[in-house]
């Protein structure tokens, strides 16, 4: 009882965290101190974006915010190799990369979860076959192994609180938040140094949203590099410690210090 009473209370701070995010002033914690996973000067794509330089610390996330149709779905995707730029420069814990492919980017260790669910996930398969299947060559690379895959599935489905726990049920039975932490649960399984996430936590309700959000704190808080991009203005401010604003395909602000509000995003944007 004591331990269901701590768990109500953590989640109604996250809640109010979360809505706080809708009116009041957030306290930016970014820090040029800690290292630089990646970093990007004069990146560009057609119409879709012109000039971005960014750089992305472990240990902190990057928010990267703008509305619909402005650059930044296909900065991200680019980022991860899915789209290739026309110029520009990328490094990589300061060696430079060109990720002419999203294996290329697993291979380097960056990870992406894209803004569609329906995308990463296989709706009819158990948990546990959608947490394993990006490592099933390195678990299993002769004959499939069900056991061991069901054994890292179940970790990870408890580090991220999936609900109901049972890796043996369908991913179609499950709420959208947890087939969210589904997701994120496949791209954990080899631990990448950069981590995107795509508008991640769109469609859910505020409940659903606030375990987002202390999942992505946690593994910041564990020296991951993370970007998050986004359209909703209350995710990135209560993810982000530095935050990038794109504005018809080119950075219109920076916020790296002080305090921000959504009032100050979104005439920024």
């Amino acid at each position: 009882m004591v331990d269901e009473c701590l768990q109500g209370f953590v989640a109604r701070h996250q809640i109010g965290l979360l809505a706080e995010s809708y009116t009041g002033d957030f306290e930016l914690k970014a820090r040029s101190d800690l290292p630089v996973v990646l970093e990007t000067r004069g990146l560009s794509l057609g119409r879709a974006y012109r000039d971005i330089s960014l750089t992305a610390r472990a240990g902190e996330v990057l928010g990267v915010y703008g509305f619909m149709g402005c650059g930044q779905i296909e900065l991200v995707r680019t980022l991860f190799g899915k789209l290739r730029p026309e110029r520009g420069v990328m490094r990589l814990e300061g060696r430079p990369v060109a990720l002419r492919n999203t294996a290329m980017a697993r291979s380097a260790g960056v990870a992406f979860m894209s803004e569609s669910r329906r995308s990463m996930l296989f709706y009819h398969e158990p948990v546990f076959k959608n947490v394993t299947i990006s490592i099933l060559e390195r678990i299993s690379p002769l004959l499939l192994n069900p056991s061991r895959e069901r054994a890292i599935a179940d970790s990870l489905v408890r580090r991220l609180r999936v609900q109901p726990r049972s890796v043996d049920r369908m991913v179609s039975t499950l709420s959208g938040g947890n087939q969210q932490k589904v997701a994120l649960a496949k791209w954990l399984t080899y631990e990448p140094k950069l981590l995107i996430l795509s508008e991640p936590t769109r469609g859910m309700d505020v409940g659903a949203k606030s375990d987002v959000v202390k999942i992505i704190r946690a593994l910041r808080d564990q020296g991951m590099a993370i970007i998050v991009a986004s359209t909703e203005p209350d995710t990135i401010l209560a993810l982000a410690d530095r935050i990038l604003v794109i504005k018809k395909g080119e950075v219109s602000h920076e916020f790296a210090s002080g305090t921000v509000s959504k009032e100050r995003l979104l005439a920024a944007a």
